[in-house]
């Protein structure tokens, strides 16, 4: 089947190259006989390779190496098939000659085509070299437009800094000018007001100083110094920020003196000023009589002597003179026996001996404390009964008041005053100045 297909096919194909031929041969001017035999071969060559290519394809689809012998049969069938029809001379017809002029018609198509390509690249390349050309001046010509903007910007720039500089001055400058002025309008607006509080709380600063130098007492100058801070609190200025860390510091000092219980000792010291009319003065024993130590020595108790022994008389004897002979070692004069008047005296020194320390303790004068408590207990010791209990209860409390320090050292509390002096200082400045 693919043999008798091929067949139609390659003499259709070589029906075709002949009718071209022919139709050459009519158009061309017969000259001579060698050149048509020249065409005939070349004819022939054409089909021969055209049936080769032919075969060549069709042993390459179906692989059967027996189609060989058909396609050279075939082939050489071709080749004569020339030759007769050249023999044959036939005349042209009119599709041969519309073949011819197609052909004609796409080859000058096809050439100008090809020419007006050429063209185009040609002007294509002209017009790139040209746009290459102008895209490099333009190129050159922005770089040096742009290192001139460059320099341009940076000496604008460097100016520009310049002057920044002098305007942060001049801001630093107005900004110090508006501050002060600020400052002015306030210390003006805030005269009344400010100053009565500020003048109050100076007062308060200088109390509080003497009551620490004359009273040496911390109660009463802390509640001071406590009022002050409570004024600068309500005047809500920063200005007296540092008057009032000072006034901090002032009142921390004061609260770290050791605390005294005056109330306490000043109590201590009226309940033993009230067992003073309670004391009992020295007796004269009656048991240090003579007459009163005679009368037990009678015969009736000399002759018990003589019959329980004489040791034992003797014994009582020397008991009975014991009594009668009593030694006392004073280091002191001997003093005489105070009169009624004379006792009255005594009760109301006591008295005011025991107030005295009283006052010493609420003025913390320790030296008269110590002295008035010293002689309140030499005169009890002195005049009083030793052995009663009044008189022992009051040398007792005597002597735990004495062991009282009625005075501490007390701290410096004048900063704050010198830290408000000095802002004060500085807002009369401020106000001449916005005066002026």
């Amino acid at each position: 089947m693919s043999d008798e297909k091929k067949k139609p096919q390659e003499d259709q194909t070589t029906e075709v190259e002949a009718t071209e031929v022919e139709t050459a041969a009519v158009t061309e001017p017969e000259t001579s006989s060698d050149k048509q035999e020249q065409a005939a071969e070349e004819q022939a060559e054409i089909v021969t390779d055209d049936a080769v290519t032919e075969g060549d394809k069709d042993s390459a689809v179906t692989g059967d190496v027996q189609d060989k012998p058909d396609v050279q049969k075939t082939a050489a069938a071709n080749a004569a098939e020339p030759e007769n029809k050249e023999k044959q001379k036939k005349p042209a017809t009119w599709p041969g000659k519309l073949a011819l002029l197609i052909s004609i018609i796409a080859l000058a198509s096809a050439g100008y085509l090809y020419w007006l390509s050429l063209h185009q690249t040609s002007t294509a390349a002209q017009n790139n070299a040209a746009i290459e050309a102008q895209i490099n001046t333009s190129l050159n010509d922005a770089r040096s437009s742009l290192d001139k903007v460059v320099a341009e910007v940076n000496q604008k720039l460097g100016q520009l800094q310049s002057q920044a500089q002098t305007d942060k001055a001049e801001t630093r400058r107005l900004n110090e000018r508006l501050t002060k002025s600020i400052q002015q309008v306030t210390a003006t607006q805030h005269t009344n007001r400010a100053d009565w509080q500020l003048a109050e709380v100076e007062y308060l600063l200088r109390l509080a100083n003497q009551r620490v130098l004359m009273e040496q007492t911390t109660d009463g100058a802390l509640q001071l110094l406590k009022s002050a801070d409570k004024i600068i609190k309500e005047i809500d200025d920063t200005g007296i920020y540092d008057v009032r860390k000072a006034l901090a510091e002032d009142i921390a000092a004061l609260e770290a003196v050791p605390k005294l219980d005056t109330e306490g000792v000043f109590l201590k010291l009226g309940a033993l000023n009230k067992q003073v009319p309670n004391l009992r003065l020295i007796p004269i024993s009656a048991q240090r009589k003579l007459p009163e130590l005679l009368e037990e020595v009678t015969p009736e108790a000399i002759e018990e002597s003589w019959t329980t022994g004489l040791q034992e008389s003797w014994s009582k004897v020397a008991n009975k003179l014991d009594k009668l002979v009593v030694i006392q070692h004073r280091d002191k004069p001997v003093e005489p026996l105070l009169s009624p008047q004379q006792t009255y005296y005594l009760q109301q020194n006591l008295h005011l001996m025991l107030e005295q320390a009283q006052l010493a303790l609420l003025q913390r004068k320790q030296a008269s404390y110590d002295a008035s408590l010293s002689k309140a207990h030499e005169w009890v010791a002195t005049y009083f009964e030793e052995k009663d209990g009044t008189t022992q209860s009051l040398l007792r409390g005597i002597s735990a008041l004495q062991e009282v320090k009625v005075t501490a050292e007390m701290p410096d509390i004048s900063a704050s005053l010198r830290a408000l002096k000095s802002y004060l200082s500085y807002m009369t400045k401020l106000k001449e100045q916005g005066a002026s």
